[in-house]
């Protein structure tokens, strides 16, 4: 991999990337990332999580450059608290969501204008962020009026959602993004709303080109981010089909991997 001087902007996952198992992010982590941007390097957080619950960590990073939410779908200013750009599921396709769930055991939760919904029997069904849980909202879905999500996502057993994303991808074809996240977390964006995508939408804002970035991500959806960025590279606790497409590997998420790696690519410790 070529020297890492080249580099403009680091974009990173957060669950299973940044974040520990624990769901923090280590003093290593955060002062190795304070000196990247003290050299003027753009880092942008790369999620598929809400706002609501990805805002913390962007705080702690203190990053001022804008975030990738909801696995492509928004591009959001920390500084101004505004989005830059914002995409949602078109109306049929949401009621066609909402229906599916009244046939199926998982759970549907679904983010609108930031705001997380699910059903009472839902609520406590992403187990990966328990902090969802009292962020969102109990609704019965059949009786909303306004459909225009950002993100729907069914929480349940694999081998139903995977019938579930096969009607879906019958049916829409690619007007849809259909990702797993964790393999009990199906999510469902408009067609093209990748990491990817709007990692590429959001450093054309800056005038900074994909050999320019750095990105780290460990899953499904992080595999657009990881092929767009010419220094794509996985973790090392990462599925096998992400390190395929990825540029290299770093440690573990439980072990500093993004710390240790960039600290490798800048060719001398940024953390003592």
């Amino acid at each position: 991999m070529e020297h890492s001087l080249k580099i403009r902007a680091i974009a990173i996952d957060l669950d299973g990337t940044l974040l520990t198992s624990t769901k923090i992010i280590t003093d290593r982590t955060i002062a190795t990332l304070a000196k990247v941007m003290e050299q003027g390097i753009k880092v942008s957080i790369a999620t598929g999580r809400s706002l609501d619950t990805a805002i913390r960590f962007i705080r702690q990073v203190g990053t001022p450059f804008p975030a990738v939410c909801y696995n492509g779908s928004c591009i959001y200013d920390p500084v101004t608290g505004q989005d830059l750009w914002h995409i949602t599921l078109e109306r049929n396709i949401c009621e066609d969501i909402v229906r599916i769930s009244g046939k199926v055991a998982s759970h549907l939760h679904v983010f609108m204008d930031h705001t997380l919904y699910f059903t009472e029997k839902g609520r406590h069904a992403d187990y990966l962020e328990p902090l969802s849980s009292q962020l969102g909202k109990t609704i019965d879905f059949f009786t909303m009026d306004d459909m225009r999500f950002t993100k729907a996502m069914f929480i349940g057993d694999p081998k139903e959602t995977a019938v579930i994303g096969a009607q879906l991808k019958e049916k829409y074809g690619d007007s849809l993004h259909l990702v797993y996240s964790h393999p009990d977390y199906f999510e469902i964006m408009t067609g093209g709303a990748t990491k990817g995508s709007a990692l590429a939408r959001l450093m054309s804002m800056y005038h900074i080109t994909s050999d320019q970035v750095l990105a780290f991500g460990d899953a499904d959806n992080d595999k657009e981010m990881l092929s767009w960025a010419r220094y794509g590279i996985a973790m090392g606790n990462s599925h096998e089909s992400v390190k395929s497409v990825a540029a290299g590997i770093a440690g573990h998420n439980d072990a500093d991997g993004v710390a240790e790696k960039i600290e490798e690519l800048f060719g001398f410790p940024l953390y003592a």
